[in-house]
């Protein structure tokens, strides 16, 4: 687990919380992992070690694969704690959920009778934005773990994968170092700063990163 949970400090010091509301944990993509780490099948596994241990959370953004998202367990409860409160909901979501469940997801059986969450313990938590509703399945309503706020972070992430492709796309033979690309500046709006965005884009393998003796150069994927 140590490359992997080295990677995820790395990309915990990168991030600009400051340029979020008050307290936003750092978040790190999934896939940006895969781009830090040469083997997934070591990141899966060492995300599922960190996890089981508490130091971690993964959590589903979005319908997407490339939308899970990797917090430090400590971060997010403080984060939780500062925006949401102490109410009797928020501390029986983190002591018997975040702490002893390992899911992304769910059901409305396994909040109540697994977990003992009330309706109106559940209707709390989801006006907090702390259970984002997924959907309805066989079993009834499901929901995602959720980050108050990821909302405005994932269209940051969004808008800057799009600039950075939009560099490459203009840019000659579809390709710059890195070096060139983190002298770049994107546009407003685009907070996450280069490095991250260059993570993100490799990891969705939209960019490949080839290895030169002069460095690494990023080349647009066809």
């Amino acid at each position: 687990a140590g490359e992997t949970k080295s990677a995820l400090q790395m990309l915990r010091s990168i991030f600009p919380s400051d340029k979020f509301q008050a307290g936003f944990p750092a978040i790190a993509m999934r896939h940006q992992l895969y781009a830090m780490v040469p083997n997934r099948t070591e990141v899966d596994k060492a995300l599922t070690e960190m996890t089981e241990r508490g130091e971690v959370r993964v959590f589903q953004l979005g319908p997407h694969e490339t939308d899970a998202a990797v917090l430090f367990t400590e971060d997010y409860s403080i984060y939780v704690h500062q925006r949401s409160g102490h109410s009797s909901a928020v501390e029986k979501l983190l002591e018997r959920v975040v702490m002893r469940c390992w899911n992304a997801s769910y059901s409305h059986s396994s909040l109540a009778i697994e977990h003992g969450l009330s309706d109106s313990d559940i209707s709390e938590l989801e006006h907090l934005g702390l259970l984002v509703p997924q959907g309805m399945y066989g079993d009834g309503r499901h929901w995602w773990l959720g980050v108050p706020g990821a909302l405005c972070f994932l269209r940051t992430l969004v808008r800057g994968r799009v600039a950075l492709l939009q560099v490459l796309r203009r840019s000659k033979h579809q390709e710059l170092s890195r070096a060139e690309l983190e002298s770049l500046r994107l546009p407003r709006g685009t907070k996450l700063g280069i490095g991250y965005f260059v993570y993100d884009a490799v990891g969705a393998n939209l960019v490949a990163c080839v290895k030169t003796t002069a460095g690494d150069v990023l080349r647009l994927r066809e």
